[in-house]
Formats: C-alpha cells, sequence, structure tokens
C-alpha cells in the first residue's frame, strides 16, 4: 500500500510539474528616442485634458452641442500622432484672445493719431 501511494505521489507531482510551462522573460534595451516618444505621448494627452478642463472651453463646447464625456473619449482614442499634432495646434492658439501684436500696434497709432488730431 505504501509503495502504491509512494508511486501515485511520485507520477502526480511529475505530471504537475511537466503541465507548469515555463516561460522565459523577454527583455531588451530601449532607446532614449523611444522612452522619450513615450513620455512625450502622456505630456499630449494632459494638454489635451487641462485644455479641455477650462471652463471657458466646456461652455464652447455645451453651445456647440458637444458632450465633454464624449470629447475626453475621443481624444483618448486618438493616435501618438493626431494627438502630438492636437496639442501642437493647442499650444498655437492665442491664450488671451484674437488680438494680435500687429493689431494692438495699429489700434494703439489710431488712437495717438485720433489724439493728435483733436
Amino acid at each position: 500500500m505504501k509503495l502504491l501511494t509512494l508511486m501515485f505521489s511520485a507520477i502526480l507531482m511529475l505530471a504537475c510539474l511537466s503541465l507548469a510551462s515555463v516561460t522565459t522573460a523577454q527583455a531588451g534595451m530601449i532607446g532614449t528616442d523611444e522612452a522619450a516618444s513615450v513620455q512625450q505621448q502622456s505630456n499630449d494627452h494632459a494638454r489635451i485634458d487641462a485644455f479641455l478642463s477650462k471652463s471657458a472651453v466646456q461652455d464652447e463646447m455645451r453651445a456647440m452641442g458637444v458632450d465633454a464625456a464624449t470629447a475626453r473619449a475621443r481624444v483618448q482614442a486618438l493616435t501618438p500622432a493626431e494627438a502630438a499634432q492636437l496639442a501642437q495646434k493647442i499650444d498655437a492658439l492665442p491664450a488671451g484672445g484674437n488680438i494680435s501684436t500687429t493689431d494692438f500696434i495699429i489700434i494703439l497709432l489710431v488712437i495717438i493719431l485720433v489724439a493728435i488730431l483733436l
């Protein structure tokens, strides 16, 4: 009986060990460009999310009939290239409104000219 139990235990352990497949770990070095690319993708999505969080942007989206949750879901679905392009467009937007430096100088010159003429 003991021999049968010992044999059964040995066969059971052998079966368990043979069924457990050992997977090898695949590791490799990543370059600086690849690591920076992942960080840049995260930064792009964060900038877009921060832009969408502004109250003026949310008010404008509501006026256009766009749901904020839908907009955020679409931003998360953007490819890295699309997110980078959108983040660049956001960075290029004027911070204080639509008046440029040239417009400001022209308005200032007109005010000075009117003041001189009066």
